[in-house]
């Protein structure tokens, strides 16, 4: 305490000590005034005092890169306090190290926050996957069997749209993915598009498929109701895709409709095209075609298949899309 105190007095501005002494007073050797030899060397140390924390705040800069704003707060206090004594010294390089610590904690906590799959929904995920792949397969399969035809690239490309390319794009979106759970939201929404587009893309040439089919083989369009609900879910997913665009550049069209709104709109499109295009297929493993070589166990195991996959691929975008709709309701009233 003694060293802080007598440091603190020596440290009087300079130019305030040239207003108590006159010349008169510094010629008659007054002891209760400074000579100039004391005056100089006040003004020396002062000199010095300043040099030493301009050096130990260049120091610093040049030891740590980046400082975040409370390091840099802990360097200014370290270097100023170099003028007042080594025990404030000492108390602030500890606040120097109370402040890193705080950001270290801080750096480790959000490393622990990044977003991680359980082992019970890595399970589910692989299952569900599993199961995704399994069955388009198995139909794509039964499709190329006997011989290819033109009929057999409407089922195949029907169940690798509907269920391994949308089912992969709606899980990517809603942060189910195994894959992609881990990536930023802008990606994620950009696989989620690629992925919706090639789905279209599979859908649509299905569609012309089967139709030709029935135009070579003189056979009436949308007789079955597999036809007719395989109809209504194209459909639905053409305008599901487009409403996927207006999403996209929700903001740029704000003046027409709320983004908030458009999604909430988008989100219920995508989850009925989704369980339409579900119903699609399990009416398609029904069908006089699929039942010539395959037994109702067989049929029964897909439909059950079918059933689960649906059920984890819209839980999450149905949970979205009612709490969307409740904060558009708070927003309104």
């Amino acid at each position: 305490m003694g060293t802080v105190e007598s440091e603190s007095h020596s440290n009087v501005p300079y130019n305030r000590i040239g207003e108590f002494h006159s010349s008169d007073s510094l010629e008659s050797g007054d002891p209760q005034h400074r000579s100039d030899s004391e005056t100089q060397s006040v003004h020396n140390q002062v000199s010095d005092n300043r040099k030493r924390s301009s050096h130990t705040s260049t120091s610093d800069c040049e030891l740590i890169s980046e400082p975040a704003m409370d390091e840099v707060e802990a360097d200014e206090i370290i270097s100023a306090a170099d003028g007042f004594g080594t025990a404030t010294r000492t108390q602030s390089a500890t606040n120097k190290q109370q402040v890193y610590g705080k950001n270290s904690t801080t750096t480790r906590t959000a490393q622990q926050q990044q977003p991680k799959m359980s082992k019970k929904l890595l399970l589910v995920n692989l299952l569900a996957n599993f199961l995704m792949f399994a069955i388009a397969g198995f139909i794509t399969y039964h499709c190329f069997n006997k011989a290819t035809v033109l009929f057999s690239w409407h089922p195949s490309l029907m169940s690798i749209g509907y269920f391994i390319l949308m089912s992969q794009a709606v899980l990517t979106l809603s942060g189910a993915n195994l894959l992609t759970y881990r990536k930023h939201q802008k990606t994620r929404v950009f696989v989620h598009w690629i992925l919706q587009a090639l789905a279209g893309i599979l859908i649509t040439i299905a569609s012309v498929c089967i139709f030709l089919n029935k135009v070579r083989m003189g056979k009436a369009h949308y007789q079955t109701v597999h036809a007719i609900v395989g109809l209504i879910t194209v459909i639905l997913t053409l305008l599901s895709i487009a409403g996927g665009i207006f999403t996209k550049y929700g903001y740029q069209l704000r003046h027409l409709v709320r983004p908030i709104n458009s999604k909430i709109m988008h989100g219920i499109a995508g989850v009925v095209t989704y369980i339409m295009g579900s119903v699609t297929i399990g009416l398609g493993v029904y069908s006089a075609w699929f039942q010539e070589d395959n037994d109702g166990h067989v049929r029964l195991a897909l439909l059950i298949g079918i059933i689960a996959v649906t059920l984890y691929v819209i839980i999450n975008p149905i949970a979205a899309t009612i709490s969307r709709t409740k904060t558009a309701l708070r927003s309104t009233l």
